[in-house]
């Protein structure tokens, strides 16, 4: 999980710097280069979907602060995708980047902090 979140902020940085989002229109379907929008869209349904799988396997386990770790990191990860959701209905909003990246950074210390507490 963690090396996913952190190639995400990797395709994040080039986007920042290499995407063009157009100021009106449809940034969905016009933002350029696509490829790369894509791959940082692909790559955070992965850790979307990795990070349910996670939750439900620490509750299957039993495992408290696995629970509270993934709880934690899953809203942070819910909480990057709406950031980038808006980011693009609002044709680049600045705001909607901090947002992603303040959600990334919560899913970030919440999958980490288990590993460290041992």
């Amino acid at each position: 999980m963690l090396v996913a979140l952190l190639l995400q902020v990797v395709v994040g940085m080039a986007d920042a710097l290499w995407l063009d989002v157009p100021k009106t229109g449809n940034a969905w379907a016009e933002s350029a280069p696509l490829m790369l929008l894509n791959a940082h869209l692909l790559l955070g349904t992965a850790i979307t979907l990795l990070a349910l799988w996670m939750l439900v396997d620490a509750i299957r386990s039993h495992a408290g602060v696995w629970i509270i770790s993934t709880v934690v990191g899953l809203l942070g990860v819910v909480v990057a995708l709406g950031g980038g959701s808006a980011f693009l209905s609002t044709n680049g909003d600045p705001g909607s980047s901090f947002m992603m990246a303040i959600g990334c950074v919560v899913a970030i210390a919440a999958f980490i902090a288990p590993v460290v507490k041992r």
